[in-house]
């Protein structure tokens, strides 16, 4: 079986166009596995920083129950102002370390939401190439049965 070399341009011309289109199909769904897989691990990371807060939170009940178990076994007043500052200082730790895991979640969200970004811009732009190539495909094509034909 032999076909005219016109034929052959054609048919090698739309198998480039068919296994471009497919790329850019997969391309496409491989863009929103990715965006998925993006949504998961802010939420993910949204998720452990609310469990490093609470333990934070939990640690520090644990150091003021413990220290007003120490004063009430020391004989301190509830008033002694050397109490209330262990209390103070105990607190105003924990709220620093909260700020920081706070700051530390927003970081790796907003780092990972940019990463999805250029992600996402990146098969857009690979998308678009597609479309151009199966264009170029098809104008080479026709010259080249153009200048076959004359």
């Amino acid at each position: 079986m032999s076909a005219d070399p016109v034929t052959m341009m054609i048919i090698s011309g739309a198998i480039q166009a068919a296994g471009t289109y497919s790329e850019i199909q997969e391309s496409k769904r491989q863009s929103k596995l990715e965006q998925r897989e993006y949504e998961l691990n802010v939420k993910a990371n949204s998720l452990k920083g609310l469990r490093e807060e609470n333990d934070r939170r939990d640690m520090l009940k644990a150091s003021i129950a413990s220290n007003k178990a120490i004063q009430a076994g020391s004989g301190y007043a509830d008033g002694s102002m050397h109490f209330l500052n262990i209390q103070d200082v105990t607190t105003a730790k924990a709220d620093k370390d909260i700020s920081t895991i706070r700051l530390n979640a927003l970081s790796t969200g907003s780092e990972i939401s940019l990463n999805a970004q250029a992600a996402k811009s990146q098969r857009k732009s690979d998308q678009f190439g597609g479309w151009v190539s199966i264009a170029s495909t098809g104008m080479s094509t026709k010259a080249k049965v153009d200048k076959y034909d004359t």
